[in-house]
């Protein structure tokens, strides 16, 4: 690990804990944090065929006793669905799974971030040009019946040298989060600061808190006021909310006891330093026989980051987008033993390889009547929590 002044970027630090391990942060309690390090296991799935395994693995783990912290990448999705078993897809550079089983957790306060939080320069993958092109595509998808949504993300790349855990304390100073962590469990590190719950289950009872709709914040408070009510009634941002909705409900259903899916609310809009962003709730009871495999096979990867139908919109994700997606748009989250279970979506998530290389995707809902310069731009404003600056300028 370099020196504190070999980097502009942000220092090392020396209260850093030891690798392998895992960071989850809990934003909603006061930024409470829990510290898995010193692992039993390490359960790693980096081809299809070895995903059945490690299900398995991590099932016996929490029969154990232990917990299990780590990741699943988007790429999970297509190992997992039968229809795409026989088709070429795409190769994550992370692993499909990637999960420590602990012992126990440590409660854990985050180092105090030292200076401003860090602006990265980012190249995007994509043009504007370039991106419209495959907006055109999706369009005609759309128009062409095969779906009604198609979640478009590319990949920015840059450049960081340091701690991980410092780039995630300096950033959430910029953009506190209610389920951000940092996983270090193999040569890759994932730093996440997604504002987007995938599941919770406590017992049976699990509930999901789709994001879709996206408002740039204002300068002034009744500017600011405004956009947040704009997004608000705004008919394209509503029917993609609601298109996601239907998607998880349908998903939650093949889980859950007959009659026990439920709306809790529509429409709802929370606010972030750089963003105001519309959500929904949903909640159920899940059938005593499912299990953790049945759980990922039924819901992942979250529909907020494919498109409707999902499926289909996954298809055309692998056709026109030119990387893969790795932990991004997939999850990061933890299992407990007595089955209470967190996952994120992993949006808002970087990933650092050992060579320095950093790549930080974004991506925005294509529906009928969106416009490719508004979607481009609203890709680039989600970058803003890592670059610092308006990415437009």
């Amino acid at each position: 690990m370099p020196d504190a002044d070999a980097s502009p970027l942000a220092p090392t630090r020396s209260d850093a804990p030891a690798r392998p391990y895992v960071v989850f942060e809990d934003g909603r309690e006061g930024g409470r944090a829990l510290l898995f390090d010193e692992p039993e296991e390490i359960i790693v799935a980096r081809e299809p065929s070895e995903v059945r395994d490690a299900f398995a693995r991590m099932e016996a783990a929490t029969t154990r006793g232990l917990y299990l912290a780590g990741y699943a990448s988007y790429e999970l999705g297509y190992a997992l669905e039968p229809k795409f078993w026989t088709q070429a897809t795409p190769r994550s550079r992370t692993p499909l799974l990637l999960f420590g089983a602990f012992k126990s957790p440590k409660p854990w306060t985050l180092p105090t971030a030292e200076g401003p939080a860090p602006n990265i320069p980012l190249t995007p993958a994509w043009t504007e040009k370039e991106y419209a092109e495959r907006f055109r595509a999706c369009i005609d998808y759309i128009f062409a019946g095969d779906v009604y949504q198609i979640n478009l993300t590319f990949p920015l790349y840059g450049r960081y040298e340091g701690d991980p855990l410092a780039l995630y304390c300096g950033l959430r100073k910029r953009q506190p989060v209610a389920y951000g962590g940092v996983a270090a469990l193999g040569d890759e590190t994932v730093v996440s600061l997604s504002p987007e719950v995938f599941f919770e289950a406590h017992g049976r009872h699990i509930r999901a808190r789709p994001m879709k709709g996206t408002a740039q914040r204002g300068f002034m408070p009744t500017e600011d006021m405004a956009r947040a009510q704009y997004l608000v009634e705004d008919e394209k941002s509503r029917a993609e909310n609601l298109m996601i909705v239907d998607l998880l409900r349908n998903d939650l259903s093949r889980l859950a006891e007959v009659g026990s899916v439920k709306v809790t609310d529509l429409f709802t809009i929370q606010t972030y330093p750089t963003l105001h962003q519309m959500t929904s709730g949903i909640e159920a009871r899940l059938r005593d026989d499912v299990t953790l495999a049945d759980l990922f096979t039924g819901l992942f990867p979250c529909g907020s980051v494919t498109g409707a139908p999902k499926i289909r919109a996954m298809e055309i994700i692998r056709d026109l987008e030119c990387a893969a997606r790795g932990v991004y748009c997939g999850s990061l989250g933890l299992i407990a033993p007595d089955g209470d279970i967190r996952f994120n979506v992993a949006i808002r998530t970087l990933t650092l390889f050992p060579d320095n290389e950093l790549v930080c995707n974004v991506g925005s809902a294509v529906v009928a009547d969106s416009r490719a310069a508004q979607e481009y731009e609203e890709c680039l404003i989600k970058a803003r929590f890592l670059t610092g600056t308006p990415t437009s300028d």
